[in-house]
């Protein structure tokens, strides 16, 4: 039975946040109804779902301090086990057995000295801790009903201001640290990070650039494009949209356990695709239903003679686990066929796009599940995609994943590389080099800067030999494996080096990259704590108070000096050398 506490004057059940317990304790109390004898069937279930919810490895209501503590605590014990053993092959499997024991996957390294670097390493234990006490706060919070567009959508309130508050700190650590190369260039880490995809507005714009390529390639081969909906059958979904009530189907899955779901649905049909010679390409996005739950939403294309035989797959599969249900045919699955009149299909998914990734472009979330808009947690507004963002962070869902696309890995190199490197090269490596650049000029009197030549996608693919290559794609990033200095040690890792041609694998051309090294802290500081005034004349309170006076310290040496310890020396029985202890008894 759930545990009542007074907490703050308010009754709540122990063992969950206070905005949590207090809604708990008012649903127990409902659900009693005033019963005396035996409780009710609908207060039995509460019951039974709040004890399995507090059950937890750990306190769901612990803070990040209590989870630091325990990640000491924790090192500390596999230090002292480690201590006791001798055999590097026991040590590792005790050490295996305590992480397993705590609810953390034992790390997935050969070197069994790593290995117990890292058990003994307080820093990996608050990592692993901050991750699985998150993913079970969050599944907690989805099955209690606080993961609903009636009360926070995709995430909940305190996953959300924990994200945000962890951006903040990564900000902040960002902007207080120089680095230099070694051409002497110093900048900023947060500077660096804001050229890369790491800055949503550059994320953004390069998959808008891949998926206009993959339409232009699509058009020129006179192919269909699909915008199709994959949704979990009802039983993954907690919270009924309607009515924001539990769904009493609900099988309490989590959202990683319902992406397990559509990876092994897609699996099946790209199996069947192949079997039937059916090989689309395009894009495919996961994002969240109100709940938590998530869907994917799949922008391919194919050949238009393959288009009814692919929907028939589709269909198969998706309706394959309780397909029979109410309202299967109707939510699971939606194929919409992309007229050219109608829009572009890059302009058709755009704002699935801009929703998971900073709301460009979109105002706010509407679909069936309700509208979700911008809201105030605490004292800051957060915006939808900020949701969607610590959603995806919380559970480890990749939001974009391409199809049937040659890696973008070596478009990203072969901006990196120099024209002069690709000299003599074959025609193909000079067209995919082409393609990955862009040619801008800077307005001298407004300073905007002006693209005279975009990037070019669909000329990379064209370059790399087409679309569903495989392992047959043209060209591929070479790489080194050098031995690098970590936190446990020295490991092996690849390097990249430039890109290679394939038909040629020992010619890489070779991309330009420095050598960054940290230089210092750089701290914005309002003020100095350092008075650098003169002549300023002290209060008249301050001038006028007496000082204490200096007291010497006591000096006993004197005492010691004067003092005949021979009066000690007449007593026999006492003097140490006719001590002799005497046993006991």
């Amino acid at each position: 039975m759930p545990v009542i506490q007074q907490e703050n004057g308010r009754r709540t059940v122990a063992g969950l946040p206070l905005r949590w317990g207090v809604r708990a304790y008012e649903q127990l109390r409902a659900a009693q109804a005033g019963a005396i004898g035996p409780m009710p069937e609908r207060y039995k279930a509460l019951s039974s779902l709040l004890d399995d919810v507090t059950a937890a490895p750990l306190p769901l209501d612990a803070t990040d301090a209590q989870l630091c503590v325990y990640a000491q605590r924790f090192a500390d014990e596999c230090a002292a086990q480690a201590a006791l053993l001798h055999d590097m092959k026991a040590i590792r499997a005790r050490l295996a057995w305590m992480v397993v024991n705590r609810g953390i996957e034992a790390p997935c390294v050969e070197d069994d000295r790593q290995f117990m670097l890292r058990c003994v390493d307080a820093a990996w234990w608050r990592r692993n801790l901050r991750r699985v006490h998150g993913r079970a706060f969050e599944h907690a919070a989805i099955r209690l009903g606080f993961v609903s567009v009636r009360a926070g959508a995709y995430a909940s309130n305190e996953t959300v201001t924990r994200r945000l508050a962890q951006n903040r700190r990564n900000a902040a650590a960002l902007q207080s640290v120089t680095m230099a190369n070694e051409d002497g260039q110093e900048y900023r880490l947060a500077d660096l990070a804001a050229k890369g995809t790491g800055n949503k507005a550059i994320r953004r714009g390069e998959l808008m650039l891949r998926m206009a390529g993959c339409e232009d390639i699509a058009v020129e081969h006179g192919h269909i494009g699909l915008f199709v909906t994959l949704t979990c059958p009802s039983k993954y979904h907690a919270v009924l949209a309607a009515s924001g009530t539990i769904n009493p189907n609900y099988n309490g899955a989590t959202p990683r356990e319902a992406q397990a779901y559509l990876m092994k649905v897609w699996a099946c049909i790209r199996a069947k695709n192949a079997r039937d010679g059916i090989l689309p390409y395009g894009f495919r996005i996961a994002e969240p239903h109100h709940d938590g739950c998530p869907h994917w939403h799949i922008l391919m294309f194919v050949p238009g003679h393959k288009v009814r035989r692919l929907r028939r797959t589709l269909e198969a599969y998706a309706l394959a686990e309780d397909g029979d249900e109410p309202g299967a045919r109707k939510n699971r699955l939606k194929v919409v066929r992309i007229e050219a009149d109608k829009g572009t299909a890059a302009g058709y998914i755009a704002k699935y796009v801009g929703k998971n990734i900073d709301d460009a472009h979109v105002d706010e979330h509407a679909d069936e599940d309700g509208t979700v808009a911008a809201d105030f947690v605490g004292d800051q507004v957060v915006r939808p995609a900020q949701r969607v963002e610590a959603w995806a962070s919380q559970w480890g869902i990749r939001q974009f994943q391409p199809i049937g696309q040659p890696p973008v890995t070596v478009w990203r190199e072969l901006r990196r590389v120099e024209q002069e490197r690709i000299a003599g090269a074959p025609q193909h490596v000079q067209d995919a080099w082409a393609a990955c650049q862009r040619e801008t000029s800077t307005d001298p009197d407004t300073g905007e800067v002006i693209v005279s030549k975009p990037a070019d996608y669909a000329a990379y693919i064209r370059a790399q030999g087409g679309v569903n290559m495989g392992r047959n794609y043209r060209l591929g990033v070479g790489e080194r494996v050098e031995m690098r200095e970590g936190r446990y040690g020295l490991a092996p890792r690849p390097v990249p080096t430039g890109v290679y041609c394939k038909a040629l694998p020992d010619v890489v051309y070779t991309s330009t990259r420095h050598t960054w090294k940290r230089v210092g802290v750089a701290v914005d500081r309002p003020w100095s704590p350092v008075n650098n005034c003169t002549g300023n004349a002290a209060p008249f309170w301050e001038a006028d108070a007496p000082w204490p006076e200096e007291i010497a310290p006591f000096d006993d040496s004197a005492y010691f000096a004067d003092c005949d310890f021979a009066c000690f020396e007449k007593f026999g029985e006492f003097s140490p050398d006719n001590f002799v202890e005497r046993p006991h008894g």
